[in-house]
């Protein structure tokens, strides 16, 4: 195979012309069918094919195939919300005698009204909500270096954002669909808004956050850290936005739902039981790097480093997102479609070990496979996905779309033990996995939507 140095054997003018020759199949798009396919993965050096890997088509974002509906009211509430607290803030540090860390995310603030201008509403929210945390940080702070830091109103208001979230999700039942496809998506993702807004709105202890001080004029008194203080009013702030984001989605779904619509809740207690029973018999992480001979070392080959990541890819991560646990309810569709990930995973990872380009003799990486591999998932992801998708697959799919789009070779990160094998080898198994995810999505997600 050939590698890095071996590219200086080829002569000036020579290496020139593939480069020129490559770099316009970049461009028209058609590189794909030059470097693979036609020739072996170790045809070209890997010079060219690291940088084919940047250039090779990959799956649009997620969604670009389906979002919520956000209203320009719904937008302009979360936009209007980042005006005042940003104003909030700019006003308190006016007063503080000290330099003041950042800008309370005024650059975003630019960003979400001028979405709101354009009615690029998607846009808007997420600008807002984003650049919010910023100046809800700093607004917290201001107020605790003032002394003016109100920890029992934000308990109240924490309280009330946790108990709206238990409301938006006890509300959903039975989940009536008339479009499993799509209303499940709907359902999952107003679940994942007030399970996170829940999440948000909380802390370990009050305590943790304050320090008694010595006052001259009078008894000891509390003086409230402006970090947590900072953090506090950031959970509650953006609690508060992920909740009403749920409630309004909520709206939206129960406006477009027939008389008619089934309940769908016994089907998803089935579904939830069903992957259960599956996950119940995978292996950890621990036993799959035993049972493939994965040693501790910082000298392994491509052998083991393949082993080792394809383990901690698929097993190492909770398969029910922890949000989950923090609100007294239960988010059906949203632990359902978590589960459904864990199982995919797990089936997965089998695929990826019979796919496997190396063993143990292996030494060094050619990025060929990187873009045979590619074209593979590529393929794969059009069978499965195509032009128009199911939302809710596109959700339950979601990573294994990610783990194609990072599947690239970028040499400027290798250094130290990082070296260019591993960059290299580490895409191929992104491309690999994410093919093998989706290999397995189809027959998982047909437990969805088929009633029995």
């Amino acid at each position: 195979m050939p590698s890095d140095s071996a590219v200086s054997s080829i002569p000036e003018l020579s290496r020139r012309r593939v480069l020129v020759g490559v770099g316009g199949a970049v461009g028209l798009g058609t590189l794909g069918s030059i470097a693979v396919g036609a020739t072996a993965p170790t045809a070209l050096p890997d010079v060219l094919t690291d940088e084919a890997t940047k250039h090779y088509p990959t799956p649009p974002e997620v969604t670009d195939h389906w979002r919520p509906t956000v209203t320009e009211a719904h937008a302009r509430d979360v936009v209007e919300t980042f005006e005042t607290t940003h104003e909030r803030a700019d006003e308190r540090w006016a007063r503080i005698d000290e330099d003041r860390f950042g800008s309370g995310g005024s650059g975003w603030l630019e960003d979400a009204r001028s979405e709101l201008d354009a009615g690029n509403y998607h846009e808007a929210l997420f600008a807002a909500t984003y650049g919010l945390q910023f100046a809800a940080i700093d607004l917290g702070k201001a107020r605790a270096k003032q002394g003016d830091a109100d920890i029992p109103a934000l308990a109240e208001r924490a309280i009330d954002v946790r108990e709206r979230a238990t409301a938006v999700v006890d509300a959903l039942a039975p989940y009536r669909v008339d479009d499993p496809g799509t209303d499940l998506a709907w359902y999952r993702r107003i679940e994942q808004e007030a399970v996170g807004g829940a999440w948000r709105a909380t802390w370990s202890t009050v305590e943790e956050t304050a320090n008694g001080v010595d006052d001259d004029d009078g008894p000891r008194r509390t003086q409230f850290d402006p970090g947590g203080v900072g953090d506090l009013t950031e959970g509650v702030v953006l609690g508060d936005v992920a909740v009403s984001n749920a409630e309004r989605f909520h709206d939206h779904l129960i406006e477009r739902l027939s008389e008619d619509a089934t309940a769908y809740e016994s089907h998803l207690d089935f579904v939830v039981e069903d992957f259960r029973s599956v996950l119940a018999d995978a292996p950890d992480r621990e036993t799959v790097l035993e049972r493939h001979d994965v040693r501790s070392t910082d000298d392994y080959g491509p052998d083991e480093f393949a082993h080792s990541r394809l383990a901690r890819w698929c097993y190492d991560a909770p398969y029910v997102n922890p949000w989950t646990n923090e609100i007294d309810t239960d988010a059906k569709a949203l632990i359902a479609v978590a589960l459904a990930q864990g199982v995919v995973d797990h089936r997965a990872h089998q695929f990826a070990i019979d796919k496997l380009v190396v063993d143990e003799s292996t030494e060094g990486f050619d990025s060929g496979h990187v873009l045979a591999e590619k074209r593979r998932a590529r393929n794969t992801y059009q069978n499965v996905i195509g032009d128009d998708p199911d939302p809710l697959l596109t959700r339950q799919a979601a990573r294994a779309i990610e783990d194609l789009q990072v599947a690239t070779v970028d040499l400027d990160h290798t250094d130290g033990d990082w070296t260019p094998w591993k960059e290299r080898l580490d895409a191929y198994l992104y491309a690999l996995l994410g093919r093998a995810k989706l290999h397995h999505h189809p027959d998982v997600y047909q437990q969805f939507v088929n009633w029995p």
